[in-house]
């Protein structure tokens, strides 16, 4: 796998500066970034605007070094940091594939100075603390090598939503607790129990839910195989100890004619 490329844009301003840039540029090279530097890939006899046109473009990231100077001289478009917003702006403004290949990096002045307009909405790396330098080369790092410091954690499976169609209820009702072990219903429901004339209403100390299907109660359905549902009530969390389904999911157990539920 080749090693991305960057290049680097700065305003030329004091020696302590244009050293500290080159220090970062060390820096990345150290890493696995080829970083393209013009005070070591610029020689004698160059063509100055053919060197920057080629290095923006072919690069896979290009750091803005944003000063107020930066921003001054990008606002006039005067030397070469004029000549580079040109090609920036004109990249960003025609929609390029890549929009985290202009990373602007503030070394110096206030947000509102160092960075040009077309920048202030992007999200910037703060390098004006020397102190902080290894925190954020690091952080630069992970950007460059498309290695997120942070990732999202897989999706879980979705919940399921059970809604109960009855009446105004006492919330041991509405916790399940006081069911038809029959059918299932819980009551305010109104509802018949099936095959037989009346329901047979229990009260549990848990969760309910059948043994055989693993239905719960309050869902009116039919026990698959069985003339009626066998609803037992447990202290803890209930899961068909054949192929692990917990109760209201309505499911087959493969290889079996039921389901065979325990309450832990």
């Amino acid at each position: 796998m080749a090693n991305p490329t960057c290049f680097i844009s700065y305003s030329w301003e004091s020696d302590a500066h244009k050293d500290w840039v080159r220090g970062l540029a060390e820096r990345l090279r150290k890493n696995g970034v080829d970083a393209i530097l013009d005070q070591w890939n610029l020689r004698l006899g160059h063509d100055l605007t053919s060197f920057m046109e080629e290095s923006i473009r072919c690069s896979n990231y290009t750091l803005l070094i944003c000063t107020p100077e930066f921003s001054r001289k990008s606002n006039n478009r005067k030397g070469g940091v004029g000549y580079e917003t040109s090609i920036v702006t004109g990249e960003i403004f025609q929609g390029i594939n890549k929009p985290d290949k202009f990373v602007p990096v503030l070394r110096q002045g206030s947000r509102d100075e160092a960075l040009r307009a077309y920048l202030k909405s992007k999200v910037f790396i703060d390098f004006r603390v020397d102190d902080k330098f290894d925190e954020n080369i690091t952080e630069l790092l992970h950007h460059i090598h498309d290695m997120p410091v942070h990732t999202p954690p897989p999706i879980g499976a979705i919940p399921s939503f059970k809604t109960h169609d009855h009446k105004t209820a006492p919330s041991d009702i509405e916790a399940g607790k006081v069911f038809c072990e029959r059918c299932g219903a819980i009551p305010g429901t109104q509802s018949k129990c099936p095959g037989w004339s009346t329901h047979k209403f229990v009260s549990g100390k848990g969760a309910a839910y059948c043994e055989r299907c693993g239905a719960v109660p309050g869902t009116q359905s039919q026990c698959p195989g069985w003339s009626t549902h066998k609803f037992v009530s447990g202290k803890g969390a209930a899961y068909c100890e054949r192929c692990g389904a917990v109760p209201g999911n309505q499911s087959q157990c493969p290889g079996w004619s039921t389901h065979k539920f325990v309450s832990s």
